[in-house]
C-alpha cells in the first residue's frame, strides 16, 4: 500500500535547495524589509483600503527575499494544505488562547500590562471599515508566520548543519529563539514592555508554532494564528454589542 511521503523542514538539509550564507541573508533581509514596510508605510485612516498596503508589502517582500534566495524552491514553505494541517491548526488555537490567557493573568497580578490597541479600534469602526480592517489582518498574520518560520529555519540550519547539534536540540533552540524574536517585534505595540512581549506574546507564539513543527506546513500555524486573533476580535465585538 502506498504511503504519503513524510514532510521535512525545507532548506536546512539542502532539500529542495540548500541556502548559502548569502541566501539566508536575502531571506532574512526580506523579513526585515517586510516588517519595516508594515510599520512605516502610511495607512491613512483606519479601515480604508490604503491600510492594506503595509500588510501586503509585509508578505510580498518576505516572499521576494525567499525567492531570490531559493529560486523555485521558495514554494517548499507552502506545501499543499491537507485536512490534517487545518485541523491541527484549529486544535491548537484554544491552547494558544489558554496559554496566553494564563500568562496574562499571572503577569497582570505582578505588573501593568498594556492592551493591544487593535481590540479597541475594531469596536469603534463602522461596519464597512471594520471589514476592511479585518481583511487586512489576514495578510498581516501570514506575514507574521513568515517572519517567525524563516528565522526558525535559519537558526535550525545554523545549529544543525553548521554547529553540528542534534536535530532535536536544534529544533528546540530554533523554536524558542524564533518565538522570542516574534515577541520582540511587538514591543512598540505593547508600550516597549519587554517582559510582557516575551512572556505573553512569546508564550502564545510557542504554542502557535507547534502546528508547524508537527506538519511542516505554514498553513497549519497560519490557521491557528488567524483563528486565535479573529476569535479575540469576535469576543471584543460581542462584549461591545452587549455594552
Amino acid at each position: 500500500m502506498a504511503t504519503r511521503p513524510v514532510r521535512d523542514f525545507p532548506y536546512y538539509r539542502g532539500e529542495p535547495v540548500a541556502l548559502s550564507g548569502l541566501g539566508w541573508a536575502l531571506a532574512l533581509g526580506g523579513c526585515v524589509a517586510g516588517f519595516a514596510a508594515l510599520i512605516q508605510v502610511p495607512r491613512g485612516e483606519v479601515g480604508q483600503p490604503l491600510g492594506l498596503a503595509g500588510p501586503l508589502l509585509f508578505v510580498g517582500l518576505q516572499l521576494v527575499g525567499l525567492a531570490l534566495a531559493a529560486g523555485r524552491g521558495w514554494t517548499a514553505l507552502f506545501p499543499r494544505p491537507t485536512a490534517r494541517d487545518l485541523l491541527l491548526g484549529l486544535a491548537f488555537m484554544p491552547l494558544a488562547l489558554l496559554a496566553s490567557g494564563l500568562a496574562a493573568f499571572f503577569y497582570g497580578m505582578a505588573g501593568a500590562a498594556h492592551a493591544n490597541p487593535a481590540t479597541e479600534i475594531v469596536v469603534q469602526l463602522p461596519a464597512a471599515q471594520r471589514a476592511v480592517f479585518l481583511a487586512g489582518t489576514a495578510p498581516q498574520l501570514l506575514g507574521e508566520e513568515l517572519v517567525t518560520i524563516l528565522p526558525f529555519l535559519a537558526i535550525l540550519t545554523l545549529c544543525h548543519r553548521r554547529l553540528g547539534l542534534p536535530r532535536g536540540a536544534a529544533i528546540a533552540i530554533a523554536w524558542v529563539i524564533s518565538a522570542m524574536i516574534f515577541g520582540a517585534l511587538h514591543l512598540s505595540t505593547y508600550g516597549w514592555n519587554i517582559v510582557q512581549v516575551l512572556l505573553l506574546i512569546g508564550v502564545a507564539r510557542l504554542v502557535l508554532t507547534i502546528p508547524y513543527l508537527l506538519t511542516r506546513s505554514v498553513w497549519a500555524s497560519f490557521t491557528a494564528h488567524i483563528c486565535l486573533d479573529w476569535s479575540i476580535f469576535a469576543f471584543v465585538l460581542l462584549q461591545g454589542a452587549r455594552g
